[in-house]
């Protein structure tokens, strides 16, 4: 099947989709926008929820590309406005630019362009609710039939075939409260809570991945304390852990729990550890598109994690380094190659 016309140069697309706003929640504008330029090329498309799902070819194999439109809010220190994107030198400023935009408008042109087979299908999904979970791809799966999928995050376009699993947890030292000029009449929450802290930290994990590397358990959050002259009787930690196939979600939780004395409530844990394959079809396609490259592992989370037990990669333009921070940037020539990449991709995916 030929390809399309695309839709438009791909440094003028991504100027387009940073400049329309789409924090979490507020995807529906730049959903319309490229649900319109598929329109416009005659692609096949319908808007499901916030979510744009468009359609090539027919027949079988079928490739999923999937990337996200939201964008986490604003952090302090832009020194511009985020959602008016500009330059400097060879980068392109703007909220979203890195994370995940560049893959969102690469994705798009490659969809639009790649050739394809008489029997072969091309999905595009642009989801909404990554960054928070909720009604984009991890609601959206189920509704979709597929044999394989590229996820788009910043990544340099490493092949990333694993992801770590996340857990949230909170610690909830309880002592007794008393005047602070009388300390041992009471029971220091805080202190509980320091201890605990510390246990955390000295945990030590055996388990290693090839591509993921250890498991990790961080402290990231205190909360503790009413007065300056009263003991609390409580204080809450807040614990980051990111697990591996080899040491899941379930096993961090109990390490968790019997490193420390205070009670342990999981906030979340349903985004859990993938493990890929090397050698899948959509690993090898990859490989042939970034030669030099070898498979890896994504260390943070994505909508990979909704993808688990079917052959799918993270690969994407951008560097992990760019993602929610302010003056957030991607190379131009790294965007500019992009497309390309994709296309090669979709092209040896499909031989």
């Amino acid at each position: 099947m030929r390809a399309v016309r695309p839709a438009a140069g791909i440094v003028d697309l991504l100027l387009e989709f940073v400049s329309i706003p789409s924090v979490s929640k507020d995807e529906a504008r730049l959903a319309d926008r490229i649900a319109g330029i598929c329109r416009e090329a005659g692609v096949a498309v319908e808007r499901r929820g916030r979510n744009v799902v468009a359609r090539r070819g027919e027949g079988g194999p079928c490739l999923l590309l999937n990337s996200h439109l939201d964008t986490v809010p604003p952090v302090e220190g832009w020194s511009a406005d985020p959602w008016t994107p500009r330059f400097e030198g060879d980068r392109l400023i703007g909220l979203g630019s890195n994370d995940a935009k560049a893959s969102v408008a690469s994705m798009l042109e490659a969809f639009l362009t790649a050739p394809l087979p008489a029997s072969a299908t091309l999905l595009l999904a642009a989801t909404c609710d990554e960054e928070t979970g909720g009604e984009g791809l991890e609601k959206l799966v189920g509704e979709l039939s597929f044999d394989a999928a590229i996820v788009g995050e910043p990544n340099g376009f490493a092949v990333a075939v694993s992801q770590k699993g996340l857990v949230k947890l909170r610690v909830a030292a309880r002592g007794r409260a008393g005047h602070a000029a009388r300390p041992h009449l009471s029971d220091n929450a805080i202190t509980r809570s320091a201890r605990d802290a510390l246990a955390i930290e000295a945990l030590r994990f055996d388990a290693e991945d090839p591509f993921l590397g250890r498991p990790t358990a961080a402290v990231t959050m205190i909360r503790g304390g009413v007065k300056s002259n009263v003991v609390p009787d409580r204080c809450e930690l807040t614990v980051d852990a990111r697990t591996i196939p080899a040491f899941d979600n379930d096993a961090m939780i109990a390490a968790i729990r019997g490193a420390v004395s205070a009670e342990v409530e999981v906030l979340s844990s349903r985004l859990k550890p993938v493990a890929g394959d090397p050698g899948s079809r959509i690993a090898h396609a990859a490989l042939a598109a970034v030669p030099g490259k070898g498979a890896t592992g994504f260390p943070s989370v994505s909508d990979l994690a909704h993808l688990r037990g079917r052959p799918a990669i993270v690969f994407g333009p951008g560097t992990p380094e760019q993602s929610h921070r302010a003056d957030e940037s991607i190379s131009v020539e790294a965007l500019q190659a992009a497309p390309e990449i994709y296309r090669r991709t979709i092209a040896a995916y499909f031989q």
